[in-house]
């Protein structure tokens, strides 16, 4: 099985309906806007554990499209707001919504991605599913979306302090970045008519591929050069001042000298690679990378155990993939 083939192919499912659902109306600039993050690519793999999930269950995969694509909304309506709050000018190779439409437009374009989110999931309004689920789907992604927007409060917060423990960022991420993936094994387990436990596990699934898909995200960025304004770099979140596990863990273990010396480049855009690099080096000194490293291995051993409540399927062994995908891809 080639895992990233099978994802394009499931990716193109959800590709072909967002361009089918999000087409151009007036006003014009407003609609360009809106379509900007959705149609510029991306794994979908939201939409795909959502999918997976359900399969796995017992349940067909296809009824889970417009749940699918309600995610995707979802997602794109936080990134484009995200984009605002972090002042970040590309996304996927491209100007950020705000970057090109202006402020104004990309916050409008951001809240109407959520009114779109709900907008699909009517298509899943009895007697498409039954009642209980229906509402435990809207019930889901209401509270999914509260969790984001305090993640991303408390990612804010964090930004300006220097004090934050491992506990507290790992709560931050489990709310920003893992609440979609979470939401993503639960709906589709509910969608296939899992019982109880595949529906609690999925979710956890979910919860645990998304902390390590945050984390894996963190370490290839001080592990891997970019292209980034056309320059080589590595370290960006560092010039950035973003929290990341390794910063973190780096924060509660170093000396003085060298937490003030690693705080001279943290969130310094002016700073120079070689200022990035030294940082990077005191993570592998004081073992924050190692430590990054062995979370991860530590959560993919528990997110495939959270698969022994399915029986033996392809989706299933697509879902143990998806796991090691976490840890291992180098992109």
């Amino acid at each position: 099985m080639d895992l990233e083939e099978l994802l394009k192919e499931r990716a193109k499912i959800f590709d072909r309906a967002l361009t089918g659902n999000l087409t151009p109306r007036e006003p014009e600039i407003f609609y360009d806007a809106l379509r900007w993050i959705p149609l510029s690519g991306g794994k979908r793999l939201r939409p795909i554990i959502a999918m997976l999930s359900c399969e796995a269950v017992g349940g067909v995969p296809e009824t889970t499209i417009p749940f699918g694509i309600s995610l995707e909304y979802m997602h794109n309506s936080t990134l484009i707001h995200d984009d605002i709050i972090d002042k970040d000018k590309w996304r996927r190779g491209l100007q950020t919504t705000h970057e090109k439409f202006g402020i104004p437009f990309a916050i409008l374009a951001g809240d109407a991605l959520i009114g779109e989110t709900y907008r699909m999931l009517s298509y899943m309004a009895p007697p498409e599913l039954n009642s209980v689920t229906y509402k435990e789907l809207i019930r889901s992604i209401a509270e999914a979306a509260k969790n984001f927007y305090e993640g991303e409060a408390l990612d804010i917060e964090f930004a300006v302090r220097s004090d934050v423990t491992i506990p507290q960022y790992m709560r931050m991420i489990e709310k920003k970045t893992a609440q979609l993936y979470l939401l993503a094994g639960k709906g589709g387990a509910l969608i296939g008519k899992g019982s109880s436990k595949q529906v609690e596990n999925l979710a956890q699934y979910g919860t645990l591929f998304g902390l390590m898909f945050q984390i894996k995200d963190d370490l290839l960025n001080i592990l891997t050069e970019q292209i980034i304004l056309g320059k080589q770099m590595i370290g960006s979140d560092i010039l950035n001042g973003k929290r990341t596990l390794m910063l973190v863990h780096a924060l509660s273990e170093v000396d003085e000298d060298d937490k003030n010396k690693m705080m001279t480049v943290v969130g310094n855009e002016n700073a120079n690679q070689e200022d990035v690099r030294e940082v990077i080096e005191l993570f592998r000194t004081y073992g924050s990378i190692d430590y990054a490293q062995n979370k991860l291995e530590e959560f993919r051993e528990v997110a495939k155990r959270c698969l022994d409540v399915v029986d033996s399927s392809e989706s299933k062994k697509i879902l143990m993939a998806l796991a090691d995908y976490s840890v291992t891809r180098l992109y």
